[in-house]
């Protein structure tokens, strides 16, 4: 098993070495997603006032400090910080720090840090007509961090390993998506030994994960499946074809990223996962989907399972839904919404209406932390939920790392 954040530290200067420690520690400390969706982050969080108010602080207090940190460090955001008008001199908290569209990511080298100094290259999946965004680290150590704290709050919180399923090909084969390391990284940290990957450069490998799942399921062991949402229709087209189902033992779940983005035969969500459950047995709230992009550090989570099995009250009643469609987020990311007339970024539950999303995520040290997207989003409570893209913006994401593989329903031998 590979050791949590070994590369902690590794050729990072005194002044990233700092700032990055005291992340990790906000990280490790702060609460990794909600508890439930209410009117307020303290609420959502399960935090009481004196606690909500010490942990807002310190996200104040590095916020500033890493604004300062990349806009020295990084030509570009400094240049676009200049146009706005924003400096280290003028921003003093959170929400004066300048966000950068997304699509600078395609456009620019965006990282705090000399080239022969990075440890990892990600890259956003997209259309062909376009280069990918790109995502450099130096070090892992805050990704790790905050993919491992969020990943157990919101699939993993009832059990420290279990046996999973990856329906997305290995980082080697696929050296530069996030989500294979993603993937992967989980796997290595929370599976257990009989834990497999069934999808290489061919793509799906449906029938091994089939005979996957009947040894899960004649074991007795629950299983995790994960995968994106292109994944999930290609395996269920193969239990189609197969006439197959099973019903996979209990506390089984599902772990689902990616949306469709137009490119294939699509299925609405809630249709999605009616079909998963037909077929697999696992219950509806017992499936987590994942909102996250390249660019970010951290990631979204559904609450259905969590509330299924931590429910924040002994009386909570759990909804056979996917808390609405609303986002969990960690402690360290904050999501935005821009309002389309004024175009000033308000958090969640102040916000006015629908309007493009903003994430500021201070797991993104060694970029830039404060990023604007394409996404609409729309306020529920202290969260959103999300409305697609923009008009006329380019069809990407994690979803598209399937978009070519067989769509026949034949499982791949």
């Amino acid at each position: 098993m590979t050791p949590p954040h070994s590369n902690a530290g590794a050729s990072l200067d005194a002044e990233s070495q700092r700032l990055e420690q005291a992340l990790l520690e906000l990280i490790a400390e702060a609460p990794a997603g909600f508890v439930e969706l209410r009117d307020t982050l303290a609420a959502s969080y399960g935090l009481d006032e004196a606690r909500y108010a010490e942990l807002d602080a310190r996200f104040e207090r590095l916020a500033v400090d890493l604004f300062a940190y990349q806009y020295e460090r990084v030509p570009a955001y400094r240049a676009w910080s200049q146009q706005l008008g924003r400096t280290p001199d003028c921003v003093e908290r959170a929400d004066d720090v300048p966000a950068l569209p997304a699509e600078a990511w395609r456009e620019a080298r965006l990282a705090t840090f000399p080239a022969q100094h990075a440890r990892m290259r990600f890259e956003t999946s997209g259309t062909t007509s376009q280069r990918p965004g790109v995502l450099l680290l130096d070090s892992l150590a805050l990704y790790d961090a905050a993919l491992e704290r969020g990943f157990v709050h919101h699939v993993l919180p009832d059990r420290e390993q279990m046996r999973m399923l990856l329906l997305v090909p290995e980082p080697r084969d696929m050296p530069h998506s996030s989500l294979a390391y993603m993937l992967q990284r989980v796997r290595q940290r929370f599976g257990t030994d009989e834990s497999e990957v069934c999808a290489g450069r061919a793509g799906l490998d449906a029938e091994r994960a089939r005979k996957a799942l009947t040894h899960a399921t004649a074991a007795g062991e629950p299983v995790c499946i994960l995968g994106t949402a292109f994944a999930l229709v290609q395996l269920l087209d193969a239990c189609d074809a197969l006439g197959w189902s099973i019903a996979l033992p209990e506390g089984s779940r599902l772990f689902e990223t990616g949306g469709y983005k137009g490119r294939t035969r699509a299925l609405a969500r809630d249709a999605l996962y009616a079909a998963l459950e037909h077929r697999l047995g696992i219950p509806v709230t017992h499936m987590v989907s994942e909102y996250g992009m390249t660019e970010l550090g951290s990631q979204y989570y559904t609450l259905s399972l969590r509330r299924t099995l931590v429910p924040s009250t002994p009386d909570a009643t759990v909804e056979r839904s996917r808390s609405s469609g609303a986002w969990s987020a960690p402690f360290w990311l904050r999501a935005h919404i821009v309002d389309p007339e004024s175009g000033q970024a308000s958090v969640a539950h102040e916000a006015r209406g629908p309007g493009l999303l903003l994430h500021h995520d201070l797991a993104n040290r060694g970029s830039v932390a404060r990023l604007l997207c394409a996404d609409v989003g729309r306020p529920l409570r202290a969260s959103f939920t999300l409305h697609g893209r923009a008009p006329r913006s380019e069809l990407r994401g994690c979803g598209l790392v399937a978009e070519s593989w067989p769509t026949s329903g034949e499982p791949s031998r």
